[in-house]
């Protein structure tokens, strides 16, 4: 049976691309190089939109064997047109059909990205078009999510096409112009497809049957028409055809579906309100592929993606591409650059896109390329393993190390015959560059997953079990190992990183992200410089208590310490405690010895004899015993000796151990240097991270000794190098992200904590007085200080943790208080730092009193002295609103007293918590909390982010704080907070003692309300079996429907939690509640 001839024509535009020359003799025929413009389509839909816009098809050409485009060669408004669809959707694919296509079309001068894309409401609506086009500091299109993270925590895009190429700009606005004139073009187009090719009509040609949802709403929103002298309504949602809007800027291109509103938002967001459409493909054709991008817009990129739009769309882009090439003279195109000529160019960066979406460096300069993984890194804040690693590295002498890599007992361990192994050694032994040595090794040949972390007695956020997790948590996620996926999940249970996880949420996270991989290496250094030795070892224990994390080896360093060797043993086993040989390291020590001899211009260029030379190596390589950190004191010791006789003398006086090496480094400081070495050697030993080379050379020009005053710029060394001259052989430059000043090695904090200069008090008084002295005679606008006055910044933060510690000192209160009183210097500060805002580019002017701020810091003598010199104790102001509340949260009792004393208002609002008992509750500051009810705080005073003191100690698990608040008298059903009340705070936590607590003193178990209904859902849907089954017993109702699970049995089976959902089904709850 004949086809009818309305089939005819869809029949033809599906089946052209097989078509072969012979069957179409009717149709020109040109030469590969006659064709000028490409035209890329990502979907069959788009292609079929762009074929029906042809003027005239041409006969199709053969293609070299190694290009698998298909394409369709036709003529538009007199230009030479080729049209390709990608295989599949994203940004590589249309980098790969492009390249393809202007190797074989080498006469093609540009191209045109042509197809649908979703909308950002209320921008644009269903049925417009939008082009791409330069706006602000963005070239028209770019790849959401592809970028790196500088150096201040901005994630910078660098995925992008460039500037459309001029001809198609000038065009572009030529035909806006025309527009504005004369109306669009888009309507006739589509008019002429509809004749041209029925079938394709209606959905592509019209759009008055569909739904736009930004027009669906209970009041009619569309103009009304009038019918017979009445007002007559359309149906909700309808669009009339009427004139295609076509909007003009920045769109937005990467390798995943947008379909959350909020995300598209938040992308909105980034881009500084500029973004106008979200696709898939565009930025893959790159940086320098002279293009420009047409969309037609189908959806919105929410939950409620439509498809019924979708032809329309490709068709009014189609009809916008053709009406833009009738702008163009033949004549303009023929006169551009072929796309061929930046082929070579086009392929570097479509590597470059490869590498960069799958690549992580261990350093904190470069994140994997993904939006949600700048935040997370930035939610996350993890230690950098790799400034330790890369700064052993420069240690490690080649071939050293060697002996251990080849031994029997790495070997079974590198092979898996041994799950864990203890490496141990005397301090100074080379146990940091031993492991580097091992991860370089792992590097080469090992085909699992490497992960390493460094504890460092240097940098306080490397000491701990909750940095240690951090740093493996955003390794395992930023190396694409297939567990992102739990870390996603931490992530929004916290409020998409509105709030911090708890150590025990990581440790939990890091060992889902674990289980999930083949094989995993994990290599810890000096166990012995964490400040939390018992849970990193519990931690140890737990991985070996798990028969599902067999697959997860263990290698750890240390010092043969006597907690060590007492709890690591009946761990591990004795036989995978390994005393590092100590022959083995000397004779590593030898080799590096006659290296340093023979290499290191202290010695090359001295006139020294062979029997010196050997009197040398023999002496220090035979007393080092098996200590690398003595070898190298004593050779640098050495080398600064300007004489024969001097080498000599040293020789025959070799110190017996690293402490006598110390001493006698502390004592060779010249007398005119020592009290600026004691005081730099200060700041490293407490400074919470090291110094900034440059950051040391302002320590030093200041002096803070009797008699002696102030800050001297003239003072600041020439070479930021002699810093080391006031700390030889004490103090190390690492480079670092900057360069940076350490204590050469953990034995010389050691050596330093047991000197009456480095007591905490008097460390803290001397860098409290510096740091004061140094912010009061500095000047300049704002912008001028932070860039001339290097250590500003830290100065004004550094001050704030140390001077508590050294308010016994009357002239530290004195000078605090002239400080704070005197206004220059209160208004450098603050805008500087401020201390209850944490660290922030810009803070501004002082939001807070002086008073405000010295309760907050803890000051109690200050704060005493002003209000004694008629401060207000009830000035508002400061992030949390008032002194007390200020106080409170800091825990400073006395203080809080003092303030209650001089009358300040215990019940006053406002600030982040509301009221100083929020405040003092939510921190589980328990005597605090007792004094403020004492005193008459309103216990169920509402207001702040938690609402009230009994929700904010619930959420945090403040039991004992929680008992008191009711036996005050607190409210327990009381409203507030995000998760709406106390209940179902303390289940989302899963707090279950509070828990029970609360359902003993009779609360509300179906109370509704908070960010998921009630406490059934919230503890459903973390997993909190416990606390579901007490709820359970306590008859809360199963099928409670709110929130945004809808209700518990839904939430637990989004989550995965198997037990929960068969307990729920249990006790009745079902699918679809009534």
């Amino acid at each position: 049976m004949a086809e009818s001839p309305s089939s005819q024509p869809e029949k033809s535009l599906q089946a052209q691309g097989n078509t072969s020359p012979e069957t179409c003799p009717c149709r020109k025929r040109l030469p590969h190089d006659a064709y000028t413009i490409g035209w890329v389509c990502a979907l069959p839909k788009e292609q079929t939109a762009a074929r029906a816009m042809l003027d005239e098809e041409h006969e199709p050409l053969p293609t070299p064997r190694n290009d698998h485009n298909s394409y369709t060669l036709g003529s538009i408004c007199g230009h030479n047109v080729v049209i390709a669809c990608l295989p599949n959707m994203g940004t590589n694919p249309a980098a790969t059909v492009a390249t393809s296509m202007i190797n074989t079309f080498q006469s093609i001068r540009f191209g045109l990205m042509v197809g649908i894309g979703g909308g950002v409401p209320s921008k644009v609506n269903l049925g417009d078009v939008v082009v791409s086009r330069p706006v602000a500091d963005y070239h028209g299109v770019v790849q959401w999510d592809m970028g790196k993270l500088e150096r201040d925590g901005r994630f910078v895009h660098t995925g992008s096409l460039n500037r459309p190429p001029n001809a198609l700009l000038n065009a572009s606005i030529q035909l806006e112009c025309n527009h504005e004139m004369s109306g669009s073009k888009i309507n006739k187009y589509l008019g002429d497809v509809e004749r041209k090719f029925p079938r394709l009509a209606p959905k592509y040609t019209r759009c008055e049957c569909f739904e736009d949802p930004l027009f669906v709403s209970k009041t009619v929103r569309q103009t009304p028409r009038e019918e017979n002298g009445q007002l007559s309504e359309r149906a909700e949602g309808a669009r009339t055809q009427r004139e295609v809007r076509v909007h003009y800027g920045l769109i937005a291109s990467g390798n995943k579906v947008i379909k959350d509103a909020q995300f598209r938002d938040s992308l909105d967001e980034k881009f500084n309100g500029h973004l106008l459409c979200v696709e898939m493909e565009a930025a893959g054709l790159m940086n320098d592929f002279p293009c420009i991008v047409i969309r037609g817009i189908c959806d919105y990129a929410n939950s409620g993606k439509e498809k019924s739009w979708q032809e329309y769309a490709a068709a009014v882009a189609a009809a916008y591409a053709k009406e833009l090439l009738g702008c163009v003279q033949p004549s303009v195109v023929d006169a551009e650059d072929s796309a061929k000529d930046i082929l070579e160019e086009v392929n570097k960066q479509i590597d470059s896109v490869q590498r960069m979406t799958v690549a992580m460096k261990a350093t904190t300069d470069s994140i994997k390329s993904d939006l949600r993984s700048d935040k997370i890194r930035g939610w996350l804040d993890p230690p950098d393993p790799s400034t330790n690693a890369n700064h052993a590295r420069t240690l490690h002498h080649k071939g050293t190390g060697a002996w251990l890599l080849e031994s029997p007992v790495f070997q079974s361990w590198y092979s898996g015959s041994r799950r864990h192994l203890w490496l141990h050694g005397l301090a100074g032994c080379g146990k940091t560059v031993l492991s580097v040595t091992v991860l370089d090794h792992l590097a080469k040949g090992n085909d699992g997953v490497t992960l390493s972390f460094f504890f460092d007695f240097s940098d306080t956020s490397k000491q701990t079990l909750d940095g240690m997790l951090r740093s493996l948590a955003c390794q395992l996620y930023q190396g694409g190992f297939g567990s992102e996926i739990h870390l996603d999940a931490l992530f929004q249970a916290h409020r998409n990183g509105s709030d911090q996880p708890t150590t025990k949420a990581l440790l939990i996270t890091v060992f889902k992200m674990l289980l999930v991989q083949k094989k995993v290496s994990i290599v810890l250094d000096a166990l012995d410089e964490s400040k939390e030795r018992d849970n990193v070892l519990q931690w140890i224990e737990d991985v070996i208590s798990r028969p599902e994390l067999a697959h997860v080896q263990m290698l750890y360093t240390s010092r043969p310490e006597s907690e060590f060797l007492r709890l690591i043993p009946p761990l591990i086993g004795e036989q995978n405690c390994i005393p590092l040989n100590k022959q083995a390291i000397n004779s590593d020590i030898q080799s590096w010895v006659t290296a340093q001899l023979s290499q290191r211009r202290d010695f090359t260029e001295k006139p020294l004899s062979q029997d010196l030379l050997e009197e040398i190596r023999k002496k220090v390589s035979d007393r080092a015993d098996g200590m690398f950190r003595w070898a190298f004191c004593q050779l640098d010791s050495l080398a600064r000796c300007r004489h024969e006789a001097a080498m000599e003398e040293a020789l025959a006086s070799l110190p017996l151990n690293l402490y006598e090496t110390y001493r006698r480094m502390i004592e060779s400081i010249p007398t005119e240097l020592k009290n600026d070495a004691i005081r730099l050697l200060q700041f490293l030993v407490y400074s919470k991270r090291p110094l900034k080379l440059a950051e040391a050379k302002e320590v030093i020009a200041t002096r803070v000794e009797d008699g002696v005053g102030g800050f001297n710029v003239k003072r600041r060394l020439f070479y930021e190098n002699d810093v080391l001259v006031f700390c030889s052989g004490l103090a190390t430059v690492v480079h670092a992200t900057d360069k940076e000043l350490h204590l050469a090695h953990f034995s010389v904090k050691e050596y330093l904590l047991g000197d009456d200069h480095f007591k905490i008090e008097t460390a803290s008084i001397s860098i409290t007085r510096t740091c004061l002295t140094y912010l009061m005679d500095i000047n300049g606008s704002h912008e001028e200080i932070k860039q001339d006055f290097p250590m500003a910044r830290y100065a004004a933060e550094l001050w704030t943790a140390h001077v508590g510690l050294a308010q016994a000192s009357e002239d530290i209160v004195r000078v605090t208080v002239r400080f704070l009183e005197t206004e220059a210097t209160f208004q450098r500060w603050a805008r500087l730092y401020q201390v209850d805002r944490g660290w922030i580019a810009n803070p501004g002017p002082p939001r807070g009193s002086r008073l405000y701020y010295a309760c907050f810091i803890g000051l109690a003598s200050p704060a005493r002295d002003l209000i004694g010199k008629g401060a207000d104790v009830n000035a508002r102001g400061g992030e949390y609103g008032n002194a007390l509340q200020a106080a409170s949260l800091e825990g400073h009792q006395e203080i809080v007293k003092l303030l209650l004393d001089k009358g300040a208002d215990i019940n006053a609002q406002g600030g982040f918590y509301g009221n100083a008992l929020q405040a003092a509750s939510l921190e589980g500051h328990q005597e605090i909390v007792r004094l403020l009810l004492d005193k008459g705080a309103d216990v169920d005073a509402q207001g702040g982010r938690y609402g009230n003191a009994l929700y904010a100690a619930s959420e945090r698990g403040h039991k004992e704080i929680v008992r008191l608040l009711l036996d005050m008298g607190a409210d327990v059903n009381a409203r507030g907070g995000e998760y709406g009340n106390a209940l179902q705070a303390a289940s989302l936590r899963g707090h279950q003692e509070i828990v029970k607590l609360l359902l003993d003193m009779g609360v509300d178990v179906n109370a509704q309300g908070g960010l998921y209904g009630n406490a059934l859902q919230a503890a459903s849907l973390r997993g909190h079996q416990e606390i579901v089954k007490l709820l359970l017993d306590m008859g809360v109702d199963v099928n409670a429907q709110g929130g945004e699970y809808a209700n518990a049995l839904q939430a637990a089976s989004e989550k995965g939690h198997k037990e929960i959902f068969i307990l729920l089904q249990g006790r009745g709850a079902i699918k679809s509640s009534p």
